[in-house]
């Protein structure tokens, strides 16, 4: 096993779209595992040939057209669970010694819908799906698309985005009972404890070219975890790059054999 495991959460807006973007990526990074968000591809349709060229596996949960999540890892996934409901937004699995939720929280729309209702019961199927993940492996990392800002820090203009969705004060409330409930810290904030952390640029605004950013990709660990995790960063450079997804990954690196 090696000396630490990089891990990455990536949502790519298409993995067939976006699939020369994900090569590159894994070939510029190396990481040990990925976890991929809004893949928007079923078992016939994702391109696991080209991603096992690369070296890794694919483990994916998808449907047609929408949503989607896969873990994409060097080494073999072991327990895969998938699914809350007819949506396919959580998979999860054992790798490198170490529990991994991938999810792609419903983006809600806009507050007082009946998607953002969606989003609040979805919110508490997810914190049911982590008791049982809680009780099986005790430690584990919850990472991906929570669409959800935690803070205001992580938004460059809070003012501006207080009615939006992603920043809707009930989601957060629950995002928050989830992270107390089972110990999670914020290892993306706490190895970058400062503002001007972003992981989503809105394309129809152009909000990339003014750096107007929105951090609700997160990579979230329990204590033990959150202790062995040396760095976390942003690769922002990927969301300038041709074609890019209106995501930026979110990289991290834990020091193995300390949890």
């Amino acid at each position: 096993m090696p000396n630490s495991v990089k891990l990455a959460t990536w949502n790519v807006n298409s993995a067939r779209a976006r699939i020369e973007r994900i090569l590159d990526f894994l070939d510029r990074h190396s990481p040990d595992i990925v976890c991929l968000q809004e893949i928007k591809a079923t078992e016939e349709t994702f391109p696991y040939d080209q991603i096992l060229e690369s070296g890794y596996e694919s483990y994916i949960y998808g449907q047609p057209s929408y949503n989607g999540v896969a873990l994409l890892t060097r080494e073999s996934v072991e327990d895969v669970h998938s699914g809350l409901d007819t949506e396919a937004r959580v998979i999860s699995g054992t790798v490198n010694q170490m529990r991994v939720i991938n999810v792609y929280v419903p983006n809600g729309r806009k507050i007082g819908t009946p998607k953002h209702a969606y989003k609040l019961r979805w919110l508490d199927a997810l914190s049911e799906f982590l008791d049982n993940e809680y009780e099986d492996y005790r430690d584990f990392i919850l990472t991906g698309d929570l669409n959800v800002a935690l803070h205001d820090i992580d938004v460059a203009h809070p003012d501006n985005w207080r009615d939006s969705v992603l920043c809707d004060p009930v989601a957060k409330k629950k995002m928050q009972a989830i992270m107390d409930k089972f110990s999670l810290r914020n290892i993306i904030r706490e190895q970058n404890p400062g503002p001007g952390v972003y992981t989503w640029w809105d394309f129809r605004t152009r909000g990339f070219d003014w750096n107007d950013g929105v951090c609700i990709d997160y990579i979230l660990a329990t204590p033990s975890l959150a202790n062995s995790c040396t760095n976390a960063w942003v690769d922002v450079a990927e969301r300038d790059r041709e074609r890019p997804s209106d995501h930026a990954p979110v990289l991290s690196r834990f020091a193995t054999g300390s949890q």
